[in-house]
């Protein structure tokens, strides 16, 4: 559950300062994707404990090393020259808060806290918040149904100008026949 929140952070954040491509990445970069360093602890719990591959309470219990140095103050040296390329703080900020909710989250609160729960809810609100705001001040319409397509617009030319969509649609004829 607090993948979720770091991304809806993030997304906050991307939303909220208008980053550029580049810091977007960057903030989505060390704010949600450090957490990939995760997949090399499941592979070596995994290895050492196969019985145990979908037990929660053992994983957490295991002495694995689940995080990188990413999840440490260190991690600065990493983040630090790749924020100073972006031109923006916010990859810095997100990857600070990033480490203070896992360290929250691991000594008060535990797995699916309703506090954890109340921060991406709180979060979730803010960012369409942030997207009304912004829809209404492009359109000047402020229903909620005018944002729900706008959004849903948004989405599907996102999802259009994804590569494996592209090559789907060059390789259907006319009328979904493929050509």
């Amino acid at each position: 559950m607090l993948a979720l929140t770091h991304l809806v952070l993030a997304v906050v954040l991307i939303r909220w300062f208008n980053l550029d491509r580049n810091a977007a990445f960057a903030t989505l970069l060390f704010g949600v994707f450090i957490d990939l360093d995760h997949i090399f602890g499941i592979i070596d719990f995994v290895a050492r404990d196969p019985g145990n591959a979908l037990n929660l309470d053992a994983a957490l219990s295991s002495d694995i090393q689940w995080k990188s140095l990413a999840h440490s103050p260190v991690g600065i040296l990493f983040v630090a020259p790749v924020a100073l390329a972006a031109n923006t703080v916010i990859p810095i900020l997100a990857w600070g808060l990033h480490l203070v909710m896992d360290y929250v989250q691991i000594y008060y609160l535990g797995i699916a806290s309703p506090v954890e729960m109340l921060l991406l809810t709180l979060l979730v609100i803010g960012l369409l918040y942030i997207e009304r705001m912004e829809y209404q001040a492009a359109t000047g319409d402020p229903s909620f149904r005018g944002l729900l397509k706008w959004e849903a617009d948004r989405a599907a030319a996102m999802a259009s100008a994804l590569p494996l969509v592209r090559s789907i649609r060059r390789r259907k004829g006319p009328r979904g026949t493929v050509s």
